[in-house]
């Protein structure tokens, strides 16, 4: 039996774990299949993969898996920047940064409640700027000016994320299972952007059942949110995909809290507001 023919009809991560590691890195359909099936068992970072993925093919395998969920009926709602402060690039030993993309089943108004058991292994939030696209940002070529001129609104808002790795460190694999995502809460945009929005000035505090867990200040932390913007378009240039209008992108993590059952969080970010999500 071919390889590819192999993989589709192989329905289990155990029928998986015969593929030549190599043949798996270089064939992007086959590596899209065994995450997307293997993810439909709850499984995830499947082992053949594992130390297999450089950078390119990793952004590869995850366009790969975005089109078998689009296939499937679900809607892409926008994109995610990775990597976005000097020091987690430093900590990756890598100046690239991946992007990742965001579902439209995994939108949540601020104040919504979220049954944690819907995330199968685990849970974790980070405080996240939301912009909203007023139109297109393409790259190559896409700037800080350029990006600030193509947005409409921002809004305070937080990544959910699925701790999917299970402590397996592989940043190939992490890319090419779409960086840990699995939603976002956000707040209403204010539109347009407030003519003193300052992203080196921008505090951001987090709150757990009304303590405080965590303040950050911008230039501490993160990168300019425009030129993470300019970035995330040139480098989805590169695979052929751009920043459209009307999409969500959410641009960096300010901190980062694992998540337990019973908990409400809210995100303050001075000059925009907050948000807020419950864990049930």
């Amino acid at each position: 039996m071919l390889f590819d023919d192999f993989v589709a009809v192989a329905t289990t991560l155990e029928d998986y774990s015969a593929l030549d590691k190599e043949k798996t890195a270089l064939n992007i359909d086959a590596a899209a299949d065994l995450i997307w099936n293997s993810a439909k068992q709850g499984r995830f970072y499947p082992a053949p993969l594992r130390g297999v993925l450089d950078f390119d093919h990793a952004l590869k395998v995850q366009l790969a898996v975005l089109e078998r969920r689009t296939a499937d009926g679900e809607i892409q709602a926008g994109w995610k920047i990775g990597l976005t402060s000097a020091s987690v690039r430093a900590h990756f030993n890598t100046e690239s940064q991946p992007f990742g993309y965001l579902m439209q089943s995994g939108i949540y108004e601020s104040g919504a409640e979220i049954a944690i058991d819907g995330l199968r292994v685990g849970c974790g939030l980070e405080p996240e700027l939301c912009w909203l696209m007023a139109k297109d940002l393409e790259g190559p070529g896409a700037t800080l000016e350029k990006a600030r001129a193509a947005v409409s609104g921002v809004c305070p808002g937080m990544e959910i994320n699925e701790k999917r790795s299970g402590g397996i460190k592989d940043f190939g694999l992490a890319i090419a299972d779409n960086l840990t995502q699995w939603g976002i809460v956000a707040a209403a945009p204010a539109s347009p952007v407030p003519d003193d929005f300052d992203s080196d000035t921008l505090e951001v505090s987090m709150r757990c059942n009304g303590k405080a867990a965590a303040t950050a200040i911008g230039k501490d932390v993160i990168d300019d949110h425009f030129v993470s913007l300019a970035t995330l378009a040139n480098v989805l240039a590169r695979y052929g995909r751009k920043i459209e209008a009307g999409q969500r992108i959410i641009t960096g993590s300010f901190s980062k809290h694992d998540v337990n059952k019973g908990e409400t969080w809210e995100a303050e970010f001075s000059t925009l507001g907050s948000c807020t999500i419950s864990f049930i």
